[in-house]
């Protein structure tokens, strides 16, 4: 594989660099960052063992792929700077939340071929789950090369770019909503008695226990929550609270929020 470059080195940048090294598909020296804050500079050059610069046109020239992973709003200035370094030879991955294909294509011109993801925080602990969509100009070399650096991170779907504002509410940001049901049991146990450490460790390792049941059994989660429910039982008594309380409403209307907002972002 070609040398990459990150344009930010965030967590999830972090995660991917740390996933590319593990699975050796370059080199750490063949791998550069740009990063504008000093600190950040310092310590991923420390921890990762890779070049990293304060100039972004210095970390694309002669990169093979370039992934883009700066805050949405900061991707015009971004754009502007190295786009006259940016050329149809070479791949741009995005993971930038709403931000289409077809406005990095804009704004970097050249025939450039572009790869938008939408990947999520469990690939910081190579769980992670990524969608891909290919730009208007991303062949099967393109797509295939992108699979490759995703999956060194967790598992990778490929769907039509139009379907990712709903994997953005979904999966990408998916992870909180699990932490908040959490956060909420945690607090509902120790209401009832139990020490804040030991509901704690109850919740998370419920819930990462369930998650880890539905991805190897097999069955649906409707074919798990009915094995767990048993008639005139405990468990029975608090799903009737969450439907009585409209919790399938609460979700979907938090998930279409979540869509809305990633279209917002997009502009």
């Amino acid at each position: 594989m070609e040398k990459i470059a990150f344009i930010g080195a965030g967590n999830m940048a972090e995660a991917l660099i740390r996933g590319i090294i593990r699975d050796r598909l370059v080199a750490p020296e063949e791998i550069i960052a740009g990063e504008v804050n000093p600190g950040r500079r310092e310590e991923v050059s420390r921890e990762l063992g890779i070049r990293v610069t304060g100039d972004n046109r210095e970390a694309v020239a002669g990169a093979g792929i370039v992934i883009l992973a700066v805050k949405p709003q900061s991707l015009d200035p971004v754009l502007e700077k190295i786009a006259g370094e940016i050329t149809g030879d070479q791949l741009v991955i995005s993971i930038l939340a709403g931000v289409s294909t077809r406005r990095i294509e804009e704004r970097l011109g050249n025939e450039v071929p572009v790869i938008r993801v939408m990947p999520n925080t469990p690939a910081l602990v190579g769980a992670g789950v990524s969608v891909i969509s290919p730009g208007r100009r991303a062949g099967e070399d393109a797509l295939a090369t992108a699979r490759t650096i995703l999956g060194a991170v967790g598992e990778v779907r490929v769907l039509e770019e139009k379907m990712i504002d709903a994997v953005t509410a979904l999966s990408g940001s998916g992870p909180a909503y699990f932490f908040l049901l959490v956060e909420a049991m945690i607090r509902a146990g120790e209401k009832l008695g139990l020490p804040r450490e030991e509901a704690e460790r109850l919740a998370g390792e419920t819930l990462a226990g369930a998650g880890r049941l539905l991805k190897e059994s097999g069955r649906t989660a409707e074919e798990l929550r009915r094995q767990v429910t048993s008639p005139g039982g405990t468990t029975e008594a608090a799903v009737a609270v969450f439907r009585e309380r409209g919790l399938e409403k609460i979700v979907i209307a938090a998930l279409e929020a979540a869509a809305r907002r990633s279209k917002e972002l997009g502009g």
